[in-house]
């Protein structure tokens, strides 16, 4: 008898929640459809997803999942091949291109696209770094700093420093007599590589603890911007504070110490520090 009455009552319940959460859907998608009024061309398939957060959890789900791709299999399953999908992610109506042809167009089409980023990699990445800034300024900053960067003596200093990180990272590993986890071994030597590349000679203690706010930083970029204790943003953002301050810290102290420091390994970080403007400055 309670069986019998507990069915029909899972169903209405069952019934219920696929109602309300589908109307939920479709108010979200004419809310910002209707908003961009009379449009020249239709958009393309898809959905905004849920209010508020779109079609964020299903994008980081597949994001954090052994098959990254999933999020685009999904939309190809379910509005066909077509390469282009309206979507809501990171707070914001979007688009989603997914062909060669479409991708190159909106990577090289300056005068109809500009760049930009989730609000959350705004907000960690600073809005004076490369991807917080526009136009002329981003290719101001760009000029001034590639070259220093990118040239031949500064990729000779790279290989030194990376050699240094990954031959005896390796052969720490051999030697364990124990199975490791080696995406995360590799991440770990990865970001080790990293923060070497970036200051040269530096303390042991100092890159430990860098490379430990970064992990905790980089998940943040991917993340719902909600500064509030216990979500991933807000770690991220504690680690960003902690990583300014370290790199503050450093920087204050090389230009303090240019010439007792002369004899150790230079890194980028040297190396931007000699940049100089179009003033000499």
């Amino acid at each position: 008898m309670m069986l019998e009455l507990l069915w029909p009552f899972v169903a209405v319940l069952a019934a219920t929640y696929v109602i309300l959460f589908g109307f939920l859907k479709k108010i979200n998608e004419w809310y910002y459809v209707s908003k961009l009024g009379k449009k020249q061309h239709p958009l393309p398939p898809g959905d905004m997803g849920w209010p508020f957060i779109g079609n964020l959890w299903s994008f980081l789900r597949a994001f954090k999942s052994q098959d990254p791709d999933s999020f685009i299999h999904n939309l190809i399953k379910r509005h066909g091949p077509t390469s282009i999908y309206k979507t809501h992610l990171f707070g914001s109506p979007s688009v989603i291109v997914c062909c060669p042809e479409l991708c190159r167009k909106v990577l090289t089409d300056d005068e109809h696209f500009s760049l930009g980023y989730p609000s959350s990699a705004i907000k960690l990445g600073g809005k004076k770094s490369l991807h917080g800034v526009q136009s002329s300024e981003h290719r101001r900053l760009r000029r001034l700093i590639s070259d220093s960067i990118n040239g031949h003596q500064a990729l000779a200093l790279y290989i030194d420093h990376i050699e240094d990180i990954v031959i005896p990272s390796l052969e720490e590993l051999s030697t364990m007599n124990r199975p490791i986890k080696f995406f995360t071994e590799i991440k770990r030597l990865g970001l080790k590589v990293i923060a070497q590349v970036l200051f040269g000679s530096i303390e042991d203690s100092v890159l430990s603890s860098m490379v430990k706010c970064y992990t905790e930083l980089f998940p943040g970029v991917f993340s719902m911007p909600i500064n509030v204790p216990g979500f991933t943003f807000h770690r991220a953002l504690k680690a960003r504070k902690k990583l300014v301050k370290m790199i503050g810290d450093e920087v204050d102290e090389r230009r303090a110490k240019a010439s007792v420091l002369a004899d150790r390994k230079k890194g980028m970080m040297d190396l931007l520090m000699e940049v100089e403007n179009d003033k000499g400055e």
